[in-house]
């Protein structure tokens, strides 16, 4: 399955400007521009030497308040600088021509366009709700103050144990299946943000330690896999 083609609504003059402590959602897709490198170990186990090069591929952004709350402001694809030797489409849900723009059904632009977009929700004070932002943030080379990252992957965290996925958590604290098809930016952004209030109402109602503690005898019975289908990146 391809993705839909881009839908956003900028923001609008009566949105602007941000002001500080706004929330917003947001997610990244990347592809690979150059393949990892492995070798065998003495046991014959393949190790990892060198690890693929990434490039910021999709960015997406959406509203966490207001009429249009979920919706996305920003669903950018990026041009790549360099040729693309692995679309990672399991991961990412780009295909071949996504970044092309003379066949691209989605809204292209270029890394120095998405940067800046990026720099001045972080300039403006925003704090950005999603899933393994640290990682992505660092691939992107920006930096956020930590106090403006909201992430799920640490809400949901308990020391000692796994991350758990934002599909596994999707399930089992919003009894929804996400990522079933294809990885789409816009709607990891809006999962991550429900699973933001979802958090604030458990901790509202004192019921967050007991959740999560649930939460992981579940995903340890399961095997943190989620039920009936096999796709669980």
């Amino acid at each position: 399955p391809e993705l839909a083609p881009t839908e956003f609504v900028p923001l609008s003059p009566a949105e602007l400007p941000l002001a500080p402590g706004t929330l917003v959602a947001i997610d990244t897709e990347f592809v690979a521009l150059t393949h990892e490198v492995t070798r065998l170990d003495r046991r014959g186990r393949e190790v990892l030497v060198k690890p693929s090069r990434q490039t910021l591929a999709r960015v997406s952004v959406v509203r966490a308040s207001g009429p249009l709350v979920g919706e996305p402001f920003i669903d950018s694809c990026i041009v790549p600088a360099e040729p693309v030797v692995d679309y990672l489409t399991r991961f990412s849900g780009l295909v071949p021509g996504d970044l092309d723009p003379a066949v691209s059904r989605h809204h292209i632009t270029n890394m120095k366009d998405a940067y800046l977009k990026l720099r001045y929700l972080v300039d403006a004070g925003c704090v950005l709700i999603g899933h393994g932002l640290t990682k992505d943030f660092q691939m992107i080379n920006i930096v956020v103050p930590k106090d403006q990252i909201m992430d799920t992957v640490d809400l949901f965290y308990i020391p000692g144990e796994r991350k758990i996925s934002l599909r596994f958590l999707a399930f089992a604290l919003l009894g929804v299946t996400i990522q079933a098809h294809v990885h789409d930016s816009v709607e990891d952004a809006r999962t991550a943000l429900a699973l933001f209030r979802r958090y604030e109402q458990l901790v509202a109602a004192g019921s967050f330690h007991d959740t999560l503690t649930n939460l992981y005898r579940e995903g340890h019975r399961l095997g943190w896999v989620v039920p009936g289908d096999d796709n669980n990146k």
